[in-house]
């Protein structure tokens, strides 16, 4: 009898001290690519170290995110607790001075550091410059969708601090890397969800000379894709691979390797190598950002010269050679 019940208290305490991890998305993860990579990263992770993940769909508005990532946190369930984006900074900074025994992780965004907070930024400027020098290239190039003008495009989702501070700049250094006289036309859609908006943008844009156009405008970047696929114009995706979507309109990916990312802090959270109390940006040089080089339609649409250019950029900044914008 002493036996089962030693064995029980056993089997109960490691129940009770199983690993738990609560991701908060701010958003919805269907139809978002970075939410679906980190939802499969930290499924991946779950399954390999043995850890449990609940995921907590916070939808779009963004006045509920707080008070959940609160609550959540109130029910001291979780071993550790991860939002994501620069929208939540300052509630994280709350909800772990509020709750100075729960461990956050913050990615995508940084967060103040704190003694229970990790944060993980992406460095969006390199995605940026590669896309700005990509789009360059492309512009004066002889494609077929490439006029004599040197003019290129970028439409975003809204304005946010990465937007203006790095992706825009970075954006636009890229280009004027490829060629000094290269023109930048810029517009906000207003909306992540607005497809109709992101054809009106696109239409408006082509019009003015535009040939190739950076779409970081998640669903509303659907409207654009349509415009330049009756135009015989091109566009660059962001974030994930979405060139099967239309292979002769979106040339090319600059690539967010958030699945990778989210496994890595699993992992160093489950095995207590998080470091807390502090922050870090990663990019190409940590494996984070990336570009679609091996994709079929890449190779086939891009001519062979281009290609190359970009490679060779692309281990460039990957040793330190070139800094696309000022950490």
């Amino acid at each position: 009898m002493k036996k089962i019940l030693v064995l029980m208290i056993v089997v109960l305490s490691a129940v009770v001290n199983a690993y738990s991890v609560a991701l908060l998305i701010t958003g919805e993860v269907g139809g978002n690519a970075i939410y679906e990579m980190m939802v499969q990263g930290a499924v991946r992770a779950s399954k390999d170290f043995g850890f449990d993940v609940k995921v907590i769909e916070g939808g779009y508005n963004s006045s509920k995110w707080e008070p959940l990532l609160i609550s959540l946190a109130s029910t001291k369930s979780y071993d550790l607790i991860v939002t994501f984006t620069e929208g939540m900074p300052k509630s994280v900074e709350k909800a772990a001075k509020m709750f100075p025994q729960q461990k956050f992780a913050l990615i995508d965004g940084i967060a103040p550091n704190l003694a229970n907070v990790y944060s993980l930024g992406f460095k969006d400027e390199e995605m940026a410059y590669l896309a700005g020098y990509f789009a360059g290239l492309i512009t004066k190039s002889n494609l077929p969708g490439a006029n004599s003008e040197l003019k290129i495009g970028m439409i975003a989702g809204d304005i946010y601090p990465a937007m203006t501070e790095k992706m825009k700049p970075a954006y636009e250094k890229g280009a004027k890397s490829a060629d000094e006289k290269t023109e930048i036309f810029f517009s906000v859609a207003g909306s992540w969800a607005d497809p109709n908006k992101g054809y009106e943008l696109a239409q408006l844009q082509f019009s003015q000379g535009v040939d190739v156009i950076f779409l970081v405008a998640g669903g509303t970047g659907i409207g654009a894709i349509k415009k330049a696929k009756e135009l015989g114009r091109y566009v660059i995706g962001v974030d994930s691979n979405v060139i099967y979507l239309a292979p002769d309109v979106i040339l090319a990916c600059v690539l967010k390797r958030a699945d990778m990312a989210i496994y890595e802090v699993l992992k160093k959270a489950y095995l207590g190598k998080l470091p807390l109390g502090h922050s870090e940006r990663w990019g190409i040089r940590e494996g984070a950002i990336g570009f679609t080089f091996d994709d079929p339609s890449y190779l086939q649409n891009v001519p062979e010269q281009i290609r190359e250019k970009m490679i060779d950029l692309f281990e460039k900044v990957e040793r330190g050679e070139i800094t696309p914008f000022g950490d």
